[in-house]
């Protein structure tokens, strides 16, 4: 049974990972300039030239080495379709189309967990040295981690992993809405990495589902462009994205607005959490990881009054005692925490 972040019976969904301000102010007006343009009478551009060009000014790297992609889930199928690995080692917890993947294409799964010490989890990049070594292995790290929130600072990963035999693919969907990252892609990106980043997330338009893959292999890439599907992206999706990304202050300074929106909130619900004896884990994006043993009668309480969390019994190494809370609307936080107050006395 696949999991995901929605619920649509909840008045108020915690479950999901969008960013909480919203869509950028203009994105329906565009939106509409492009319907009445006649994008939707037409086949997009199968090059996606506009797009490509969009993305590659805005994140300031060669758009000759990226593949658009619908979300960042095609962009993973796409690597591992191209790369046919025999093995994937996959940092845990984390996304769980990964495993799903290998498993449909028999392919070895290697789980390697972050340890965990008294002040949390954290990455011991050692635990790699044996997939380092295969050159016929995929590693695979979401940074920032989703769901524990943690980012690893990327020159750390490249110095670690840099001079691997095997392929590194780092998926980095929650980047723009992370306080402690910067936005563009490293032009010196090692020859054995493939970078992952959604846009729609960071847009709050998960319905426009665009995001790419990017990696300095040109090899890999046209294997990459020669399996991806004939307008894999729609054009009203590309028209609207190309426009937001060809605005770049303005979308760089919604990035910026949404990372101090996202970290004010973020610390407001930490202490509410913390003063209701609920345990968090630091995070540096739009969401955070909650401890408690009573936690599920606490979701249970929560449902009862419209409210969803995500339960991370799906992501290994988590149990029942932890969910993951999407930070929210102000007046949506505070909820939340009047919510779990009456949950903790039942």
């Amino acid at each position: 049974m696949r999991f995901h972040g929605g619920n649509e019976r909840a008045k108020i969904d915690f479950s999901v990972n969008l960013n909480p301000i919203g869509p950028p102010p203009r994105a329906y007006e565009i939106a509409t300039n492009c319907l009445k343009g006649g994008v939707l009478e037409r086949y997009p551009d199968y090059n996606y030239r506009n797009l490509k060009r969009a993305i590659s000014e805005f994140y300031k790297f060669d758009g000759a080495s990226l593949v658009p992609t619908a979300g960042g889930g095609e962009a993973i199928n796409l690597a591992i379709f191209a790369f046919k690995p025999r093995r994937i080692a996959i940092v845990e917890p984390s996304y769980g189309e990964y495993e799903d993947l290998a498993r449909a294409l028999g392919i070895e799964y290697s789980p390697i967990f972050y340890r965990r010490d008294s002040k949390g989890f954290y990455l011991e990049l050692s635990d790699l040295e044996s997939t380092c070594k295969r050159e016929d292995a995929l590693i695979v790290i979401t940074n920032p981690n989703n769901p524990l929130g943690l980012y690893v600072d990327r020159r750390r990963i490249y110095e670690s992993l840099s001079r691997c035999e095997a392929k590194v693919m780092v998926d980095e969907a929650y980047r723009e809405l992370c306080n402690r990252c910067y936005i563009e892609i490293d032009r010196d990106l090692p020859e054995n990495f493939i970078v992952v980043r959604s846009i729609s997330k960071w847009l709050s338009l998960p319905g426009l589902r665009i995001g790419f893959l990017y990696a300095r292999d040109g090899e890999l890439v046209e294997k990459i462009e020669a399996i991806r599907q004939p307008w894999n992206i729609g054009g009203l999706s590309e028209c609207i994205v190309s426009s937001l990304l060809s605005m770049e202050r303005e979308m760089r300074d919604f990035i910026e607005e949404s990372r101090m929106y996202i970290a004010r909130e973020r610390e407001k619900l930490e202490r509410g959490l913390r003063s209701l004896g609920i345990k968090t884990y630091e995070s540096a994006v739009n969401f955070i990881l909650a401890e408690s043993p009573y936690m599920k009668n606490i979701v249970f309480e929560l449902e009862r009054e419209g409210i969803a969390v995500r339960m991370c019994t799906s992501f290994k190494g988590l149990g029942e005692e932890y969910v993951r809370i999407g930070i929210r609307k102000s007046w949506e936080n505070e909820k939340l925490l009047e919510s779990l107050e009456r949950a903790m006395k039942h």
